[in-house]
């Protein structure tokens, strides 16, 4: 069986992130200022960009090419229900056939959905704006999945600390290579749409790596993103857990890394594919 793990496309976020990381690799501000401004200025759960926008259109024509190439693979997808996520799981339908896409919340990014409120000279993280399964569903003619259909999809749990991330993980990866293999049988494909760090963790629980990012040598195709910040590396509360695993395994935006799992042992194809996204236009990230 074959895991394609697909970054969602570039998000408002992205946007916010790119420009604090211009300005701290300037030396314009520092960590906490840094850490302050994107607090400041990210969104909830925002969606795509008009470049994430166009991203998804090659992410179509890539998902077209894999489904011809596997005629006789069963193509499953899952999805983070975060909205950049569902957006660009919808494009990957398209592209496979109409292959049906299932919510998972398991797959949302680290953090979760919060809000930022300044508090004096700092921030307190709230519980943001989650719309329902039932929304995401109607809206994207997804299936619900593993999500109650009514109320916040999350829940309304608010901030996620590192620690309940990497159970997460854990848990996707099991999942995947034990469950799956039986609904999409031993030459089927699993697409997963997810985040950066999520994706990070993801990758180092399937493939046996500590959260310190011991256990396994740099992937030669691994292709840095042209800013290194994300959630997880402008909040030190996630970073200090699994920073190196970030860096590690840190995937681009609307890129792909393909895993190949085999009775639970998993191998990397490839890492942060992207020459889907080349001179068609789009901002690799």
């Amino acid at each position: 069986m074959k895991i394609l793990l697909v970054r969602h496309a570039q998000s408002e976020n992205n946007i916010v992130q790119a420009q604090v990381h211009t300005q701290l690799a300037n030396k314009q501000i520092n960590q906490k200022q840094a850490q302050d401004k994107w607090l400041a200025n990210r969104m909830d759960d925002p969606g795509l960009s008009s470049d994430g926008m166009l991203q998804i259109q090659a992410l179509e024509m890539y998902a077209a090419k894999v489904a011809k190439k596997n005629p006789d693979s069963k193509i499953a997808i899952y999805t983070s229900p975060m909205t950049r996520a569902c957006q660009t799981a919808q494009a990957v339908a398209r592209g496979a056939a109409g292959a049906p896409v299932n919510l998972n919340g398991d797959l949302c990014e680290v953090g979760g959905i919060y809000k930022a409120v300044r508090v004096g000279e700092n921030f307190e993280k709230q519980p943001g704006k989650a719309p329902s399964a039932g929304q995401l569903c109607s809206q994207f003619g997804f299936k619900p999945g593993n999500l109650n259909p009514n109320g916040p999809w999350d829940g309304g749990r608010g901030f996620e600390v590192s620690s309940t991330a990497v159970a997460r993980a854990e848990r996707v990866s099991e999942w995947l290579k034990h469950k799956m293999p039986g609904e999409v049988g031993q030459n089927g494909i699993v697409i997963v749409v997810s985040h950066a760090d999520f994706i990070a963790l993801l990758i180092a629980k399937l493939m046996g790596v500590s959260m310190s990012g011991k256990g396994m040598d740099m992937n030669p195709d691994m292709d840095m993103s042209s800013h290194g910040i994300s959630e997880g590396t402008l909040d030190d509360e996630i970073e200090q857990h699994c920073s190196s695993v970030y860096t590690r395994f840190r995937v681009s935006l609307a890129c792909t890394t393909m895993i190949e799992a085999n009775g639970g042992a998993c191998k990397v194809l490839w890492m942060n594919k992207k020459k889907h996204l080349q001179g068609k236009n789009c901002v690799v990230m």
